[in-house]
Order: structure tokens, then sequence, then C-alpha cells
């Protein structure tokens, strides 16, 4: 009988932390936020991809109809517009971070340029 009552909590503790409905998928699950995690592979490491990064994260939108807003193609271009250390710099900070931590006021449609550290990094504020 204590066989039995120890199976079943194990049972249970075992459901309790599988995957449910509050799992999303995609750059927004495990890897992208919340701590550490070993077993989520590197993030490339390209001015394309950490602008990727901050789409998929809701941090920046793909598209933006205003000129100067900031969006996908923008951040690419401020970017790559960097010295190539600087670039390393802020591509790196992008990967290394959460979702959490890319995400800023007024995410992703008019987001708060100042509080984008890791853009801020390479000089642009």
């Amino acid at each position: 009988m204590k066989g039995f009552l120890l199976a079943g909590l194990a049972l249970v503790t075992v459901s309790a932390c599988g995957t449910g409905d509050d799992v999303a998928g995609g750059a927004r699950a495990n890897c992208a936020q919340g701590g550490e995690l070993t077993d989520c592979p590197d993030a490339e490491r390209t001015a394309e991809a950490a602008c990727w990064r901050l789409v998929d994260c809701g941090a920046i939108p793909v598209d933006h109809p205003e000129e100067f807003r900031i969006d996908w193609g923008r951040c690419v271009d401020g970017i790559q517009s960097l010295t190539d250390d600087y670039q390393r710099l802020v591509v790196n900070c992008i990967a290394a971070s959460t979702c959490d931590q890319l995400r800023v006021d007024g995410s992703p449609n008019q987001p708060n340029t100042s509080q984008m550290y890791c853009l801020r990094l390479g000089g642009n504020n």
C-alpha cells in the first residue's frame, strides 16, 4: 500500500511538471524567457539574427509604416553601421538576453528605444 501511494504521488508530481496549456512554442518558449537554461541552442551571431530575435521576442515589429520607427530593417541597418567590435557587442548582448529583458515599454510597435540597452551599447541612443 505504501509503494502504491508513493507511485501515485510521483505520477501526480510528474504530471504537474509536464507541458500544459501554459506552454508557448517558438521563440517565446523556454529558451527565450526565464533563467539560465543549458540545453538551449546558441543564437546565430549576425545582425539579421539579432534583429529577428527582437522581433520574435515581441520587442520590435517586423515592419513599421512610420519612417523613423525601429523595425527589423532599421535594426539591421543600425547594427551593420557600427564598427565590427560594437557590432559583436550588440549582437552578443541580444543573443544572450531573454525575451523579458529585450522587451521594453511600448514594445513592439512603439518601443522606448532608450530602454533597449543592448542597442545602446553600440552608441545609439
